[in-house]
Parts: structure tokens; C-alpha cells; sequence
């Protein structure tokens, strides 16, 4: 494997990568993680079994995809490769800094400024991209209700029961919710909340993405969610973009997405806070 990972690093920078130091690193739900060091340049490394190639591969691309954008930060991409037993996807290694409200509120414009991108008609996205582990499918859909409630809570839904979890049928509230609704496409993340935000060199990089065109109202509203931003990442947000109304509504159903996802993968406490969502969602249609 580390045979492989040199020659794609070669192809890259223009000369052999030899390999000096190599360190594990915490790893999340699916992959290994290495840092390794050839004593100038650092590369991190995401490893898997050959078959997760297609998924390191749709990762750069939407890495890729927020980089052509010039405005939010991503790790640079430097390859996605195989060897006889794994694949693997080369990127960036950061050097991070405890996040500050400064790089917070410069990224509430930039994040602002990537949302008002132009280059989409219709929300989706070219390929199917992950929420974790998961497969999260982007049809095209000229419809935003019909979007979100087929192939985002509908979808989730669809998991959940799979895993022996069995919530409320939502996908008409939801479409119905959703129906006056009419978002200019955005390009989200899609994947934001505080975990994968990182302060490198006093600017906000963001990573593990899971991009769409949809209502950029999902991706703030993931960043309520668990650990809100500082009050100063809204600030900028708003004042360079601002909010439409009844966005607070919407949160509520845009956060159930990330719930029910969080609660086929760990159970727990997410499934009595999906529930909980729910409820309100339900009652909200009601009254």
C-alpha cells in the first residue's frame, strides 16, 4: 500500500515521495487514518478496502468542486489511489489551531458567499455523494419539497426502518411544509457542524463534506444543531446573505435529516431527540 501512496504522491509533486515517518491518527466510524512525512511535505491519509474507492473519490470531487469556488477553505486534494487491497484518498495535512470567534466570523462570510454561488438550476448534484457511512442519493429534482422529502427524510426513514427503527411517517408533512418554499439552489457543504471545522493558520478549513445544490438553510441549520458557531459566524453570515423568512420553521425539518442519520448510526439519545423533533413538526401542522 505505502508503495502505491508514493507513486500517487510522485505523479503529484513532481518527484518520488519518500516515505520518512508515518503516524496513526484517531480515526472516525469507517476509515484508518495516517499522517505521513517525507520531511518536507505532510500528507494525510484516509485508507479502506479497495471497494471504498468510488466513495474516496466522490469526496475529492466535491472537496474539489467548493475549491473552484474561491470562497470557503477545503483540504487541497492529492490523490485517491489503490493498491492490491486498499484505496485510499490523499489530502492536506493541517496544522490546527484552537477555532477563534475571528475565523468564525470571516467564515460566516465566506460560507455566505460560497451559498450565493451560481451554477445550478435544479437541486441535486451530478453524482450520489455520503452522510457518514451512508449513501445519500442527488437525483435532480426541479422541486425543492419533493427533494427533501424523497431523498433526504424520506430516504433517511427508509434506513432507519432497515435498522429496526420505526418513526413517523413524515415525508407529506414534510413536503407540505416545504411546498411554498422556493430556495435559489445553493451549494452546501452539506456536512457542516463543528466537527468538521478546523482553524488552520487563523482560517476556518472544512473537510468529510457532503455537497448538493439545495436550500442553504441546511447547512446553518446543522450548525445549530449540537454545538452552535459563536454569535459572530451568524453575524457575518446575515450581513453578507440574509436570512429568508420562516427559516426557523424550516430548521426544525432541516435538522431532522441529520438526526434520523445520526440515529440508524448510533442509536441512543438521537433517537429520542428525532422523536422529539418530530413531535414538533407534527404539532406545528396541526395547529
Amino acid at each position: 500500500m505505502w508503495k502505491s501512496i508514493s507513486q500517487v504522491l510522485a505523479d503529484q509533486f513532481g518527484a518520488y515521495y519518500h516515505i520518512k515517518e508515518k503516524n496513526k491518527v484517531h480515526t472516525g466510524e469507517m476509515h484508518e487514518a495516517w499522517i505521513i512525512d517525507d520531511g518536507i511535505q505532510p500528507v494525510f491519509i484516509k485508507v479502506n478496502e479497495k471497494s471504498y474507492r468510488s466513495m474516496f473519490r466522490a469526496e475529492a470531487d466535491q472537496l474539489e468542486l467548493l475549491a473552484k469556488t474561491n470562497t470557503v477553505k477545503v483540504p487541497q486534494v492529492y490523490g485517491v489511489g489503490c493498491s492490491q487491497s486498499h484505496s485510499f484518498l490523499l489530502l492536506e495535512a493541517l496544522r490546527i489551531e484552537p477555532v477563534t470567534a475571528q475565523s468564525m466570523a470571516s467564515f460566516g462570510t465566506k460560507l455566505a458567499q460560497l451559498h450565493l454561488q451560481n451554477g445550478a438550476e435544479q437541486y441535486g448534484l451530478e453524482f450520489d455523494t455520503w452522510l457518514g457511512p451512508h449513501y445519500q442519493p442527488n437525483e435532480w429534482r426541479a422541486n425543492w419539497a419533493t427533494f427533501f422529502a424523497e431523498h433526504r427524510i424520506g430516504w433517511q426513514l427508509q434506513i432507519c426502518k432497515e435498522k429496526g427503527l420505526n418513526f413517523d411517517s413524515l415525508e407529506n408533512i414534510v413536503a407540505a411544509k416545504l411546498a411554498k418554499h422556493k430556495p435559489k439552489p445553493s451549494l452546501l457543504h452539506g456536512n457542516l457542524w463543528i466537527e468538521n471545522c478546523a482553524n488552520t493558520q487563523g482560517e476556518i478549513t472544512i473537510y468529510d463534506p457532503a455537497c448538493y445544490w439545495g436550500d442553504r438553510e441546511c447547512d446553518l441549520a446543522f450548525t445549530e444543531l449540537f454545538e452552535p458557531f459563536p454569535k459572530e459566524f451568524y453575524e457575518n453570515y446575515h450581513r453578507t446573505f440574509p436570512i429568508d423568512d420562516g427559516y426557523t420553521e424550516r430548521k426544525l425539518i432541516y435538522q431532522l435529516y441529520y438526526l434520523l442519520n445520526f440515529s440508524h448510526r448510533f442509536k441512543g439519545h438521537y433517537v429520542e431527540l428525532a422523536n422529539t423533533v418530530i413531535q414538533k413538526i407534527q404539532d406545528s401542522s396541526n395547529s
